[in-house]
């Protein structure tokens, strides 16, 4: 068994380092996204009138009902249901783990029940032989169990499953020979998988002008909750084109009616997207239709040399963090000089920075050059008040800090909020605790550094009379190479009790989408600072209740003896 483990191992290594040496120029994105409403903002509708079944404009939804697939161990899927949720109606600890661009999420799950089902648009004006390149961040929720520390992960790492594909429109859902499928991601080929928010990346080409994009999920065995969160996903044209594959009926990545006749597959043209660079290095983006931060941050971060993930979160701060952008917007990507906000000094893309944005690639099978790449990007990440320019190499870490949030906002305004001193801030991996740091109202920020990549729990724990304005405990995937900033914003109980109630208010309206509560129990071993309660008034309330017990007894002992 170990030689086959290692066995594995050598080949997935050997797959990732195909793709990591790749060249960048052979991939590079050359036009903006091509999917209508991919950030599900603009509305939704009630799929063929079921009420369980909201679908966002633009996109359709296809299921298996009553019917049991493959590893469902002959148990039937059913229906799932799905809602396009609204940010505000969402906890506030969860805002950050599923919503990725704007206001709207896609929420596809379903209780004790096995799903098979898949989202899909369908895109015309497609080019014939060029490349494609389907993006699509995804957070798959699978709780098996909730115990003291939250949501329990299923044990069998083929549970849930993710999966891209591409047909000419009028395909047979699920049929190979119509529909050319990307392979399958679970948590046995992907880490982290659970609980978290990979972006699921497939590069496929394009057989036909109009073709129906399939962005497909799977639970196999019935859990408390099978939920997978789906947001600003993305369609782009890459500059790599080749031979259309010759049309077959038996042809699993051909696409069925496919003729590969030039006249019939004359395209619209491919919108391109052009670096406008200024004479300072300055770098903007003119926003056009279907534009969101996210689909940009795409875009932008081969220039910028990072990850898509590090991308959006410097273009946001470089614009002020406005949650949505405007067609017809100037947005800044790249400030003037030859340094990054928050990512590396070299502003031009090149093959070495992309093999440091942490893809995994590996070749399809020679005939359309398919290329599958997952892209490990951490969770989102609290935004901060001001951009801070990181070293080329940043330490691998979290750094966290707690300001008193006067006006309960939950964001930091320099110059009328302070930072906030005596709040325990806790960083747990794997349910253990690592490190507990103080805050002592001076330093910015207080550092855990040089950390294994992984998943890793922060959390807040508020001095004395003092209650959380933000979530109060954030996962966050570490990377090889990467710093991440989390704010906690804390403010005086009696004026936070008065947000707490108009916030359960709203909540609970949200019975659809609200499967179980998450509890989110302190860890026996973290450590808080209380100067006037908490545990040492405890102790001392247990220290005057046992002096009173031992005084009775005493008592008691002396009346006996003296009528002994």
């Amino acid at each position: 068994m170990k030689i086959k483990m290692m066995g594995l191992l050598f080949i997935a290594i050997l797959i990732t380092m195909s793709g990591v040496n790749r060249p960048a120029s052979a991939q590079e994105v050359i036009s903006g996204n091509l999917l209508t409403n991919p950030g599900f903002e603009e509305g939704y509708y009630y799929q063929d009138g079921i009420p369980q079944i909201a679908a966002p404009n633009g996109w359709r939804y296809v299921w298996l009902d009553n019917t049991p697939y493959e590893g469902t161990n002959g148990q039937d899927a059913y229906r799932p249901e799905t809602v396009v949720w609204y940010i505000e109606d969402a906890p506030p600890h969860e805002r950050p783990l599923f919503f990725r661009d704007g206001s709207y999420t896609v929420k596809v799950f379903r209780n004790w029940a096995p799903i098979l089902a898949a989202l899909t648009q369908d895109v015309s004006g497609l080019e014939v032989g060029r490349k494609y390149r389907i993006s699509a961040p995804i957070y798959i929720d699978m709780v098996e169990d909730y115990d003291d520390s939250g949501k329990v992960a299923p044990e069998e790492l083929w549970t849930a499953f993710v999966r891209l594909g591409a047909g000419p429109v009028g395909s047979t859902w699920l049929n190979n020979s119509q529909i050319n499928y990307s392979p399958g991601w679970s948590a046995e080929n992907v880490s982290p998988f659970f609980f978290s928010m990979p972006t699921f990346t497939w590069d496929f080409v394009a057989t036909q002008p109009n073709m129906t994009i399939y962005i497909e999920v799977g639970v196999k065995q019935p859990l408390i909750n099978g939920g997978f969160f789906i947001d600003g996903v993305g369609l782009y044209a890459l500059s790599e084109t080749s031979s259309p594959p010759p049309a077959s009926s038996g042809s699993g990545n051909s696409g069925s009616g496919s003729s590969g006749s030039a006249a019939q597959n004359t395209p619209a043209p491919t919108a391109t997207v052009a670096v406008t660079e200024r004479e300072d290095g300055s770098i903007v983006h003119m926003v056009v239709a279907n534009d969101t931060f996210w689909s940009i941050a795409i875009q932008y971060a081969p220039v910028l040399g990072v990850p898509a993930e590090q991308a959006l979160t410097q273009i946001r701060e470089l614009n002020g963090n406005p949650q949505f952008v405007v067609m017809g917007q100037e947005l800044l990507i790249r400030e003037a000089g030859n340094f990054v906000q928050g990512g590396t000094s070299d502003t031009e893309s090149t093959p070495e920075a992309t093999a440091e944005s942490g893809d995994s690639t590996s070749e399809g099978d020679g005939e359309t050059g398919e290329t599958i790449v997952v892209e490990g990007e951490p969770l989102a990440e609290a935004a901060t008040p001001e951009a801070t320019a990181i070293a080329e190499t940043p330490p691998t870490g979290i750094c966290a800090a707690a300001f008193d949030d006067t006006n309960g906002n939950g964001e930091f305004e320099a110059g009328t909020e302070v930072l906030k001193a005596d709040a325990a801030i806790t960083l747990f991996k794997d349910g253990q605790t690592v490190s507990t740091q103080v805050t002592d109202g001076i330093s910015d920020a207080h550092c855990f550094e040089n950390l294994e990549p992984g998943a890793y729990q922060v959390q807040l724990f508020p001095p004395a009379n003092f209650a959380p304005t933000t979530a109060d405990s954030w996962t966050i995937s570490v990377e090889e190479g990467t710093e991440t900033m989390v704010q906690f914003g804390v403010r005086q109980q009696e004026a936070a009790a008065v947000a707490e109630v108009s916030n359960t208010d709203v909540a609970a309206g949200d019975t659809a989408v609200t499967d179980l509560p998450t509890p989110t129990t302190a860890p026996a071993s973290a450590e808080t600072s209380s100067d006037d309660g908490g545990f040492l008034g405890n102790v001392g309330i247990i220290l005057i209740v046992a002096a009173v017990v031992l005084v009775l007894l005493a008592g008691a002992g002396v009346v006996m003896l003296r009528r002994g």
